[in-house]
């Protein structure tokens, strides 16, 4: 198993549901990076199932092992979550 390959994986979904390429050094290059772009809850929550299938698929993890490692890939990398998101959406 390549972990390391899987978290690429994931990155790369993540940066392009928010118009980014990745890898981009000019962003994972500054301070907490992962604060520059947000989502909104619903749009975490597609990529919280895309992953999902992903693991499944890749990895062939159980829920509970699926569901922990998702946790823990958002708490450290996910984007943050956009507190009024009605209002950047006009």
């Amino acid at each position: 198993m390549n972990y390391e390959k899987t978290c690429e994986d994931c990155l790369k979904e993540m940066f392009k549901r928010v118009g980014e390429k990745y890898p981009n050094e000019k962003l994972t290059s500054q301070d907490k990076w992962y604060d520059k772009h947000s989502w909104t809850p619903e749009e975490e929550n597609d990529f919280r199932n895309w992953m999902t299938k992903f693991l499944k698929k890749k990895h062939r993890w159980n829920k509970k092992m699926i569901e922990s490692e998702i946790a823990m890939f958002l708490l450290m990398w996910g984007w943050k979550n956009d507190p009024q998101p009605w209002e950047n959406k006009k």
